[in-house]
């Protein structure tokens, strides 16, 4: 591949993003993200906050602003160099047209406040008849911090439709701590989409919810490209808001237990292909399976994470056969679900983000560290994502759940929750462990840098679903 081919490419899937450092090379010169000082790069993932929903939603008390308190703690313990909000940011079923942007603002103030990079996937309470993700995703683009520094990597590399292709699909860059010219890992985002069609003055029109064909091309071509340019396998993270049909599978057969996956593991996981009729009914169309492969035929991609599921966050490994799954046999990929971070949404777990530590001398092994930060500063889950994760075993999380007001009468329909098994263990100690030990990336300035024009381009295309033989299970999936 050429070197002004590579300067496209890598302007067409990033144009406008904030660095924390840029590349100076000719063929990179364009924001991305450097390992820091202490040649560590840290990610704190928010999932499903859930922003927007009233009170007699759910019938809970201050929902947002315990929500911020939640994001304010986890920065606070982990000051992260980056922030990954992986879908379903809102409850936009709720929202009127004019309100969603000044819910955008709520949700990214503590990462403008504290001059922190993030990166969005959007999810399906997103895209809603009167939100649409595509004017959301415009708004988030200029906005700076308190330095005056733009944060916002979020933009869209694939055109069409939103009801085709979604909106949040692209890359970002990561630069060597050292050579701030030399690319060392790429993390990639994906729109599983889900949710309605935006039309406020329209009707209610579903949309799929898988990572649709089109973009699992762009995927597998502009991954090649970068393998061609480079010589070598670069190492990637991808984040997406719905889950793979595979994590399902494992959960039914794949022998999943607390020691070996520790997490929550507190109701069936909804995925991509799911189809469900007007009584939640919902049925496996196997829609997901071009991503499926393109996802464990991708060389050096060591994890995927997702959302969605309010009451798992536990991580596997695909590596043995999953019954009903096509493809049948992973590579060792590890699939991760993020914890439910918002007061908004269904299940009353602790409130937490997931946190990722990637060291740069360890990324041809394989590995990472990653746990769940609660909101009371505990850690949950931590583990080790390297060739024995799946075999090592580490203590049983707590399942415990946050302080929430109510109001009077709580309605029983809306809390019906899955009792838990086992009874409250006393919290845990704060970890003490090196891993809240803070992270320090230098940051630049920035040139301004055209905003893409295929973030509201249209495409013709129709979907056409995949049929698939068999479903595991009939489970109701309207909440998430």
């Amino acid at each position: 591949m050429k070197r002004m081919q590579l300067l496209w490419l890598f302007a067409s899937m990033t144009a406008g993003t904030r660095p924390l450092i840029r590349a100076k090379n000719a063929a990179t010169n364009y924001p991305g993200i450097q390992f820091g000082g202490d040649r560590k790069l840290s990610i704190t993932v928010f999932s499903d906050l859930h922003f927007g929903e009233p009170e007699s939603a759910r019938g809970r008390h201050d929902a947002d602003f315990k929500t911020i308190n939640t994001m304010k703690s986890v920065l606070n313990n982990e000051q992260p160099n980056l922030v990954v909000l992986n879908g379903d940011l809102t409850s936009c079923e709720w929202v009127a047209p004019e309100n969603a942007n000044s819910l955008v603002d709520q949700i990214v103030a503590p990462l403008v406040e504290r001059n922190i990079p993030f990166a969005t996937t959007w999810g399906n309470h997103d895209a809603s008849k009167t939100c649409s993700t595509r004017l959301m995703s415009e708004h988030m683009w200029d906005m700076k911090g308190t330095n005056g520094k733009k944060l916002s990597f979020t933009t869209s590399s694939v055109p069409g439709e939103y009801g085709q292709v979604g909106t949040s699909n692209y890359l970002i860059p990561v630069y060597s701590s050292s050579d701030a010219s030399k690319l060392e890992m790429l993390l990639w985002f994906f729109d599983s989409k889900g949710g309605r069609v935006y039309q406020p003055n329209g009707g209610d029109m579903t949309v799929a919810n898988w990572v649709d064909d089109k973009v699992v091309s762009w995927f597998r071509q502009s991954s090649n490209e970068f393998r061609q340019q480079y010589g070598r396998v670069v190492p990637s993270l991808a984040f997406v808001h719905i889950p793979v049909h595979a994590a399902r599978a494992f959960q039914k057969d794949g022998g999943r237990t607390g020691a070996t996956e520790p997490g929550l593991d507190e109701e069936l996981i909804g995925h991509q292909g799911d189809v469900c009729d007007n009584n939640d009914n919902c049925n496996y169309n196997g829609a997901d399976t071009p991503f499926m492969k393109a996802l464990i035929e991708t060389e050096g991609l060591m994890a995927v994470f997702s959302g969605h599921d309010h009451g798992v966050d536990w991580c596997m490994k695909w590596s043995k056969s999953l019954p009903y799954n096509d493809p049948t046999k992973g590579n060792g990929l590890n699939l991760c679900f993020n914890r439910h971070s918002g007061y908004g949404g269904y299940t009353d777990w602790k409130r937490g983000a997931r946190q990722i530590v990637i060291e740069q001398d360890k990324l041809g092994k394989n590995e990472l560290e990653t746990w769940i930060r609660l909101e009371d500063g505990d850690v949950s889950g931590h583990v080790m994502l390297n060739a024995t994760y799946g075999v090592d075993h580490y203590p049983k999380v707590d399942k415990l759940k946050s302080f929430v007001s109510y109001l009077e009468p709580k309605p029983a329909a809306v809390f019906a929750e899955r009792p838990s098994s086992v009874a409250k263990p006393k919290p845990k100690s704060k970890s003490t462990t090196a891993s809240q030990t803070k992270l320090k990336s230098t940051m630049t300035t920035r040139p301004d840098v055209q905003k893409p024009k295929t973030m509201l381009t249209k495409s013709k295309s129709s979907i056409k679903p995949t049929a698939h033989p068999k479903s595991l299970d009939v489970k109701k999936s309207s909440n998430r």
